[in-house]
């Protein structure tokens, strides 16, 4: 969670199904910024629907790895922007936006 920079544990083996979603309505009145490990992605919700947004983390070519296993930095640029969308209570048009948009559809409490 990036809101809180907590630990969200999502493994599909342990249950984890709709973890992100529980976390967020307890913590977050719903909405919720995540980052994913292991798809190196960032994840927005709100409610029960959730859109991926680029990862906050980079390699050092400013790009977002495809594969893991480089260093990787925060990007400022890109945090302040999700910190910008979560002050302005927009995360709710953005994942509606997202959602709209792409190809790549979550399907709802997903995560």
């Amino acid at each position: 969670c990036l809101l809180l920079s907590q630990f969200v544990v999502l493994s599909l083996f342990a249950g984890g199904k709709g973890e992100c979603t529980k976390h967020a309505s307890k913590c977050g009145g719903g909405s919720g910024m995540f980052f994913l490990v292991q798809e190196c992605v960032g994840l927005i919700m709100h409610g029960t629907k959730a859109a991926y947004v680029p990862s906050i983390f980079v390699d050092s070519h400013g790009e977002t790895p495809q594969y893991r296993g480089r260093p990787l930095n925060l990007d400022p640029q890109r945090w302040s922007l999700l910190q910008d969308m979560w002050c302005s209570h927009s995360v709710r048009e953005k994942v509606i936006s997202e959602r709209s948009t792409t190809r790549q559809v979550i399907i709802q409490n997903y995560y």
